[in-house]
């Protein structure tokens, strides 16, 4: 049996794999692979095991052989493989929803909020730019409290729970949110209430964005929304691109309307951000530790070795 990994990523158990006597090719540098690299070293593999910026497509599984069993994806989110056609080839697909994976990103959105709100950034930035210290002022621009405020949960799901307990039980702030099922147990732990998107984004001192990307969120959080933020708010979206207008944000944060923002992903419009805008901008990087990757890894090779011994996926990402 044949393995193919896309990327370097932390070895895990790999020694397993080999034991039952799998071959392991691993395109040998810390980036993606180019897709002629991919096509080339897929022929005749059992197994891929892949990374969330290659695409996955028809095209590539036709490559790999009709021996191709698996492909474990190494991350949470799966929109980089077709489904449909992995359905038709009989491929079963996983993904790595592990607990670490959950709570390194909701760590990491608590993390640009506390830093956003405290102007971190700006500050290290200015000093950094300019070889001195700010000007002090009693009344000038200045950080903005994190207890006893309102934050507001855009998708109170795996992350945006996690998040909603470390601001509620962290900093006593009360916790609104938006999202399709009613969360009754965290309510009831944490006095949460569910609100419409439009009361969420016009009653929340900090808004906290955390949704996967699906045919319902596609441009969910858009300039309609944004504007409805009171000016003092801060906004921290860890969620994929395509959910979130930035360029809104950046018209508000512009106009002296906003506190400030954090984003994870972003497009190009953060470029036109004022030199002086109270962000954080953390490139699809926030939530990189090595707790969580290395989980992820290990939940990709507990997938591999269940499918190649014919056995049942751990974590099989089912296409509706």
């Amino acid at each position: 049996m044949k393995l193919f990994i896309t990327r370097v990523i932390p070895e895990s158990n790999f020694h397993k794999l080999e034991a039952m006597g799998v071959e392991i090719d691993i395109y040998e540098h810390d980036k993606a692979c180019p897709r002629a690299v991919l096509l080339k070293r897929i022929v005749g593999v059992d197994a891929i095991l892949s990374q969330t910026d290659d695409d996955i497509d028809d095209v590539v599984m036709a490559a790999a052989g009709s021996q191709l069993k698996i492909i474990a994806n190494y991350g949470v989110g799966f929109e980089n493989i077709d489904l449909v056609a992995a359905k038709k080839r009989n491929i079963v697909i996983t993904n790595t929803p592990v607990a670490d994976a959950f709570d390194a990103t909701a760590e990491a959105t608590v993390a640009l909020l506390t830093s956003v709100a405290k102007r971190i950034p700006y500050l290290h930035c200015y000093r950094k730019d300019n070889k001195l210290d700010p000007s002090f002022s009693f009344v000038g621009d200045m950080g903005v409290s994190l207890r006893n405020k309102t934050c507001g949960i855009i998708g109170m799901g795996n992350i945006g729970s996690r998040v909603a307990r470390m601001m509620h039980q962290g900093f006593n702030n009360q916790i609104l949110y938006f999202d399709v099922p009613v969360r009754v147990e965290l309510e009831q732990e944490l006095g949460a209430t569910k609100l419409s998107l439009a009361e969420v984004m016009q009653k929340s001192d900090f808004i906290c964005i955390n949704l996967p990307l699906l045919d319902g969120t596609k441009g969910l959080i858009n300039k309609a929304m944004i504007d409805l933020m009171p000016h003092h708010a801060t906004i921290v979206s860890i969620a994929r691109a395509g959910i979130v207008d930035d360029g809104a944000i950046v018209e508000r944060i512009n106009q002296g309307e906003l506190h400030g923002a954090g984003l994870d992903i972003y497009t190009d419009a953060v470029n036109n951000f004022n030199a002086d805008a109270n962000i954080a901008l953390t490139a699809h990087l926030a939530n990189l530790e090595t707790e969580a990757l290395s989980a992820m890894a290990s939940c990709c090779v507990a997938n591999l070795l269940a499918v190649l011994t014919a056995k049942k996926a751990l974590t099989e990402v089912i296409p509706s």
